[in-house]
């Protein structure tokens, strides 16, 4: 004889959420840190840190559905955990505050160039305009100035930013670039 048993609250909201914890550990286990360490805490920070940018890409990946963004649109996993890792690995303290809105002329004209053709890539906003570690240094051939509109080919480039720069008396490209 069967006898039906009904199941207790706890066990419903459990397995109502066990789904959302399976798809946080597939997604980390995708990209896992390959750091490894005898140190049990090393160990459970990385893997906070994996969870917390899963996460992220998670809320991302909804804010982007409901603003109605395509799919093909979306940053993949792997991109964003990129960009979270170039943005802290170049980010610093930025040495001046300044007011009003900030200008980002340089962004939506790089973003227009782009749409005509191939273009090499730029930092992110974050990255190029923090004003931390930007040094031109002399690079071996000559290069593109990366400011749009702008015909130069200059030999000098951004250290940081890796991307070549006018810098003369008639055309100050690399300011432009690190503050617009």
């Amino acid at each position: 004889m069967i006898t039906k048993v009904p199941c207790p609250a706890v066990e419903k909201d459990n397995n109502k959420n066990m789904g959302r914890v399976d798809l946080l550990d597939s997604l980390i286990a995708l990209y896992r840190n390959k750091i490894r360490s005898k140190k049990w805490y090393h160990r459970l920070v990385f893997h906070f840190l994996d969870m917390i940018i899963v996460t992220t890409w998670l809320l991302y990946r909804r804010d982007c559905e409901g603003t109605g963004m395509r799919k093909k649109e979306q940053m993949k996993l792997y991109t964003f955990k990129s960009y979270i890792a170039e943005g802290l690995c170049k980010s610093g303290k930025s040495l001046e505050h300044k007011k009003g809105r900030p200008s980002s002329t340089i962004a939506s004209e790089y973003e227009e160039k782009r749409r005509k053709g191939p273009a090499a890539p730029i930092p992110v906003p974050d990255v190029r305009l923090d004003a931390t570690a930007d040094w031109m240094i002399m690079a071996e051939k000559k290069g593109r100035c990366k400011v749009p509109g702008c015909t130069g080919t200059p030999k000098a480039k951004c250290r940081k930013c890796d991307v070549h720069l006018c810098f003369t008396s008639i055309s100050n490209c690399f300011l432009r670039f690190h503050t617009e």
